[in-house]
């Protein structure tokens, strides 16, 4: 599969984020609610502007390393309702990583999200596994990881922003 038509999941699709979409991306990644358990810090519209230029030549998960970013957008109407990050980690596994925007959050977006992308990931691109990392007291990513099927593999002290907080990463075969 090409990622030049949507791929299906549910009640949202995943597609290629649009460069005309940087500034909705930017508006919910810099609500406090929002970035409170990201690993970003200033959301800079012209670094995702350059990170979305460098993806127009490649398809999720070519090659190890790098991230990329997908829209989340609502198939009945097409907004633009979150993202999702995917990359390859090695030959085997890919990490993913989530974002949705307030307005849209309570929905099942995400966990269809999630669930379509690791259907592909495990299905047409043969992976063996999907990692999700996030930050322990991030409840509501928990739960989107659970419902989607992940399983904890690990627990880790860590800080994050300078506070005592524990690293979490969930698993998907």
């Amino acid at each position: 599969m090409t990622w030049s038509d949507p791929l299906a999941a549910g009640p949202v699709r995943l597609r290629r984020l649009a460069m005309a979409e940087v500034p909705a991306v930017v508006a919910y990644r810099r609500l406090p609610e929002v970035a409170r358990y990201q690993g970003w810090g200033v959301v800079d519209p012209g670094e995702i502007e350059r990170d979305l230029q460098a993806m127009t030549a490649r398809e999720p998960c070519d090659a190890p390393g790098p991230w990329f970013q997908l829209a989340i957008e609502r198939a009945a109407d097409g907004a633009l309702v979150g993202d999702l990050g995917v990359r390859l980690v090695d030959a085997a596994s890919a990490e993913i990583g989530y974002t949705i925007a307030p307005a849209h959050q309570r929905q099942g977006l995400a966990t269809a999200a999630v669930d379509g992308i690791c259907h592909w990931l495990l299905g047409p691109r043969r992976l063996a596994r999907v990692i999700a990392v996030m930050e322990g007291q991030n409840t509501a990513s928990l739960r989107v990881a659970e419902r989607a099927g992940f399983t904890r593999i690990s627990c880790i002290q860590t800080r994050h922003r300078g506070e005592p907080g524990l690293l979490l990463t969930y698993e998907r075969r």
